[in-house]
């Protein structure tokens, strides 16, 4: 993995350019309603430190590249791997801000990520004593997942009395366990008077008609006022509202999050987008009022899902090979696994991470039912496979469950099931990992992949391999059954402590029956039916973190935000 990158960055250093779509890229352009206070756009001779900044603690190779990867014009800050290891910033000149005390700091950023994880934490530091301290703007551990171009905000308060400051971009680790890590078009700008931000916008992927499912925005203060006259409003495409909350009061710099609970109409089945937006009167940069964009699949209310895999390994060659234009890959997935006896699959979900969006991709899929538990020495024949998808699909940019809906039921009848998939495009796309299980030993899939043509799926190929991975899977059947609906009313219960570090009381003058949490993803993490007016929920298994407690009692819903400390 290492060394196919190494390739790719000779072409970035050589050339300049690179074969990832970028944004247009036109001048950056300043938001006219805040005052800029400094600009670096890293116009300087490539293979040098920018003029100015210093290199502190391990050597880690930043320095000016020619090329254009975090999204702004050539030439731009680059940082490549290494053998160093520690402790490394970068440090920009001192930044004068007397006359300012509450900030803005943004910049476009793009990383890519190695394959192994060991430990290592990026971030954003601030000093205002001349690097006698520092405190982190934003830090966050590396990980295995790329960081897709985007732009990134943060707003800080300056110390009373502060004239200058100083940021860095730290790495604390092994230097090596990164490919590269870019970033352009930094600015510092005083903070407007009245500016709310959409920030991150998570929920429910795979809704179920009929049912409510769970969506959260977070809104940034980036306005030196304090806020509360605005209002939150979950939205589809088309301008269609679908739910809408009043928002919290929320000081400058402070983070508010915002949830709603939304049942689609068995109507509304099928695919969907949705976002958030925060309407704000007197907001002096609405541009940045509206959440990225969500895709969704709404499933029937009939519909159920057999998830397999739990894994987290993020896998380039499965189940769809685009560092090649064609690939031809097969998973197991074993009986008692998906854990139904017989059912009509009506599509596949996997969950995967695109670094932009790749669109009109040409997908065969198949799926069959063997007694086979091993992959480690041929194919399973495709002649006895019956195929349930042929035709074009679009992956969109972002970590995505991905619904692929088949174009006839697949009757299953108990069996362990092989997916077969051949996959072509046009182009090689790099960061588009699927997320993935080990089974260590067992060959779980097979993969094949080439550039000169398309495979044909009905075809074993000459060539072969096999892996202990297999991407985690949601099978999507139907029961023949439909959901029950729940009272929205809202009620209290009380919920203590908060923060909470083993268990967490909760406390309702009507029984409560139904009580699920749901981290900041959207994702259900803990469902309880305890059937009581108090109970007592642990929780010393939840990682920390901020958490969403749904609690449906006798009269009615309750929602409360509950931070989790180990």
């Amino acid at each position: 993995m290492k060394n196919l990158f190494t390739a790719l960055l000779s072409l970035v250093l050589i050339s300049g350019t690179f074969c990832l779509p970028l944004a247009a890229q036109n001048s950056i352009s300043y938001r006219s309603a805040n005052e800029i206070i400094m600009l670096e756009e890293f116009n300087y001779p490539a293979g040098q430190i920018p003029t100015g900044w210093v290199l502190e603690g391990a050597q880690a190779p930043w320095s000016i590249s020619a090329s254009d990867l975090a999204g702004g014009e050539a030439p731009e800050l680059f940082l490549g791997f290494s053998f160093a290891f520690g402790l490394s910033r970068l440090v920009s000149p001192p930044v004068e801000i007397s006359g300012f005390h509450q900030l803005c700091l943004r910049y476009k950023q793009y990383i890519v990520n190695y394959e192994m994880d060991y430990g290592e934490v990026i971030g954003l530091d601030l000093t205002f004593d001349g690097g006698a301290t520092w405190e982190p703007l934003w830090e966050k551990p590396l990980g295995l997942l790329n960081f897709p171009q985007d732009e990134f905000a943060y707003y800080f308060t300056a110390p009373e009395g502060s004239t200058e400051f100083q940021f860095a971009f730290r790495f604390e680790g092994n230097n090596y366990a990164i490919n590269f890590w870019t970033i352009d078009d930094v600015v510092v700008e005083a903070a407007a008077t009245n500016d709310l931000v959409a920030g991150n916008f998570s929920g429910t992927e795979m809704p179920l008609a009929d049912e409510e499912n769970f969506y959260m925005l977070e809104v940034v203060n980036g306005g030196t006022q304090v806020q509360d006259n605005y209002t939150v409003k979950l939205m589809s495409e088309g301008g269609v509202e679908l739910a809408s909350v009043p928002g919290e009061p929320i000081a400058f710099g402070e983070r508010a999050y915002h949830f709603f609970f939304w049942a689609p109409g068995a109507a509304m089945t099928g695919s969907k987008v949705l976002y958030t937006e925060i309407v704000f009167a007197d907001d002096e940069i609405p541009s940045n009022n509206r959440s990225k964009s969500m895709p969704v699949s709404i499933l029937p209310a009939t519909a159920e899902l057999a998830q397999v895999g739990n894994g987290s390994q993020p896998i380039t060659i499965l189940p769809f090979n685009f560092f090649n234009q064609h690939s031809l890959t097969q998973s197991l997935y074993l009986a008692d696994e998906i854990g139904v006896e017989s059912a009509s699959i009506n599509g596949i979900f996997y969950t995967c991470q695109f670094d932009r969006d790749v669109e009109d991709v040409q997908l065969k899929i198949y799926l069959g039912e063997t007694s086979v538990f091993s992959l480690a020495d041929n194919w399973i024949d495709p002649a006895a496979l019956r195929p349930v998808f042929d035709g074009s699909f679009s992956f969109p940019k972002g970590f995505h469950s991905v619904y692929i809906p088949f174009s006839s039921a697949y009757s299953y009848s108990g069996g362990n099931i092989v997916v077969h998939s051949a996959k072509s495009y046009s182009e090689m796309v790099i960061g588009t990992p699927f997320i993935s299980s080990i089974d260590t030993g067992s060959s779980r899939s097979r993969a094949s992949e080439r550039d000169d043509q398309p495979f044909n799926p009905l075809e074993i190929p000459e060539f072969g391999y096999s892996s202990d991975y297999y991407p985690n899977i949601t099978f999507v059947y139907s029961t023949g059954t439909t959901g029950t609906g729940h009272t929205t009313t809202p009620v209290s219960v009380a919920v203590y402590p908060n923060p909470a570090y083993e268990q967490v009381f909760l406390s309702s003058e009507s029984e409560i029956r139904d009580v699920k949490i749901y981290n900041l993803m959207g994702q259900e993490v803990m469902h309880n039916m305890p059937g009581s007016r108090d109970v007592v929920i642990g929780v010393s298994n939840l990682d920390p973190g901020l958490y969403v407690l749904k609690m449906l009692t006798t009269k009615g819903m309750a929602v409360k935000k509950i931070q989790i400390r180990h």
